[in-house]
């Protein structure tokens, strides 16, 4: 990543942990791989490490999400990624969800997924389309795929609410009224990628 993208990932942590201190349904957050000039960034934030390792937070400079969750409980991992087939219904108390941490500002095409499938995880992606038409990017930044999910389950399991309260207006959100404009949106976009 650039020293940009770097800069934006360390502030999209800090997000992701703030949200998490106010949540009225905190999560335990780990961040792997937190090395180099990243971690240079967070140890320039007040109270990092030392006071947020106490709060359901914890990271390693040299682990893998796989390493730090154990190699045996994969099946337990799901990684989130737009570019997943599966789309992710329900949120089950049972997995652990993997946001990846590549900020690469839509240069690095299939970067989650590549990752995800070289560990041989589950994949998924957050049902934005179910409900939405997107103007822009369906590619989320760390922390608003953190706050959905904090907020799904906030306000009672439901995603359209979730998603609504946390996508930035410059997202263009068109939101889809019924069954029969969500399943035309998604041929029509079938036919496009063809």
């Amino acid at each position: 990543m650039s020293p940009k993208e770097i800069n934006s990932l360390s502030q999209q942590i800090r997000y992701c942990y703030a949200s998490n201190r106010r949540s009225k349904n905190p999560v335990y957050l780990s961040v792997a791989n937190l090395a180099g000039v990243s971690l240079a960034h967070m140890h320039n934030v007040a109270g990092f490490p030392d006071q947020w390792l106490g709060r359901s937070f914890s990271y390693s400079e040299t682990k893998s999400i796989v390493e730090m969750h154990n190699p045996d409980a994969k099946s337990k991992l799901v990684y989130l990624t737009s570019d997943s087939d599966t789309i992710l219904e329900h949120l089950d108390d049972s997995k652990i969800y993997v946001i990846g941490g590549i900020v690469d500002r839509n240069r690095l095409k299939r970067a989650a997924i590549n990752k995800a499938e070289e560990f041989g995880l589950q994949t998924a992606k957050l049902p934005i389309t179910d409900y939405f038409k997107l103007v822009t990017t369906k590619v989320l930044t760390c922390n608003h795929v953190f706050d959905i999910l904090l907020k799904y389950r906030e306000m009672g399991n439901d995603w359209k609410k979730a998603m609504l309260n946390v996508l930035p207006p410059r997202k263009d959100l068109e939101i889809l009224e019924n069954k029969e404009e969500v399943k035309e949106e998604k041929s029509s976009e079938g036919k496009t990628e063809t």
